[in-house]
């Protein structure tokens, strides 16, 4: 069946009240939601049929009544290092890459939440392609359970960061839905601190992410002065470092988190001393944290790499201000993995050719 003009729901699309509807309505107990939402997310079902517990008639009700999609990757590519990048080919032939970084003792999975993006930031390779259309839940969910198929027994997937192609805060209502299927007891019910939420700085929609989700949230600034961040990053134009710097004092957190501010190092455009010392002054009031990410070049750009030198000298400038300031080391960068690279083997930007 085509499933673009199939108009049963998908089940991961739903929230666990819409799923209890729709039993109720099948004429089942509501006890049944719960099986079924097991079978969706701590079982990872990719069939009907695999929910045993559920009896054959009602699997044939519910399958009559709403879709089950199954999302594997089209492609893995693996780095030197173990991270892998999946490549995701969509009911409509869109397709979009997510990445999977092994760690010590567990796995960190990058995610995206559109085909394509609409910030058009200047360095990021996902701009490239424009910007497609909005990931269903279902389609975030399908990344997730996909890769903790794929990870590693003794590396399992704890850690979600959305951080792929894509704004979260651009597609709020179905990122939200999958944050409450990843972080919610009828889910995965992965640990809060464990699963990251990344904005350019789309103002407008972290009240609503507050409201909605308790997860970690991270902020791609990557620029101390409007002047420059309005060159690097256009969603500056619209709301600037005031007004997302407003937001961010309002933003609730609990005493013990802090906010999460990626700054990519450019070579010779933002990694001077005076930035460091633009940024210490920015970061005042708020309960921050830095990661320091060297650009790493790919084909087109006209941004090149930092020097180490300029790298450690603008951590240490930051350090000594006590800002914490960490140097997050790119992973995949052989296989295009590294952050802000993910942009999709696609033919336009809009379609896939795969076997």
């Amino acid at each position: 069946m085509n499933t673009t003009t199939d108009k049963r729901p998908e089940l991961r699309d739903l929230s666990p009240a819409r799923v209890q509807d729709l039993v109720l309505a099948l004429g089942e107990k509501p006890y049944r939601a719960r099986q079924v939402l097991q079978w969706l997310y701590q079982h990872g079902a990719t069939d009907f049929a695999q929910m045993t517990s559920l009896s054959k008639g009602f699997r044939e009700k519910l399958a009559q009544a709403a879709r089950l999609a199954n999302l594997e990757p089209a492609l893995v590519e693996t780095s030197s290092d173990g991270t892998r990048k999946l490549l995701f080919k969509l009911a409509d032939g869109h397709a979009v890459e997510s990445v999977l970084i092994p760690e010590e003792e567990h796995s960190t999975l990058c995610v995206s939440s559109q085909v394509g993006c609409r910030m058009g930031c200047a360095f990021c390779r996902t701009a490239t392609l424009g910007f497609k259309r909005n990931l269903r839940p279902h389609e975030i969910m399908g990344q997730v359970l996909a890769a903790r198929r794929l990870a590693d027994a003794d590396r399992p997937l704890t850690n979600i960061v959305f951080m792929g192609m894509g704004e979260p805060l651009d597609n709020l209502e179905a990122v939200n839905l999958a944050l409450g299927h990843l972080l919610g007891s009828h889910g995965l019910a992965m640990s809060q601190r464990k699963v990251t939420v990344s904005t350019s700085g789309v103002v407008a929609g972290l009240p609503a992410l507050a409201a909605a989700s308790p997860a970690a949230l991270a902020v791609s600034l990557n620029a101390p002065t409007d002047e420059l961040r309005d060159r690097l990053m256009p969603v500056n134009r619209r709301w600037s470092l005031a007004a997302l710097k407003q937001a961010l004092l309002a933003y609730p957190l609990k005493p013990t988190r802090r906010i999460t501010f990626e700054y990519v190092l450019l070579g010779g455009v933002n990694d001077q001393p005076e930035h460091a010392a633009a940024l210490v002054r920015w970061l005042q009031g708020l309960r921050a944290k830095v990661n320091l990410i060297a650009f790493n070049p790919h084909e087109g750009s006209e941004f090149a790499r930092p020097s180490d030198q300029a790298v450690e000298a603008f951590q240490g400038l930051l350090i000594e201000r006590h800002v914490t300031a960490l140097v997050r080391q790119s992973r995949g960068q052989d296989i295009s993995a590294a952050c802000g690279q993910l942009a999709g083997k696609e033919a336009g930007g809009a379609h896939v050719t795969l076997p």
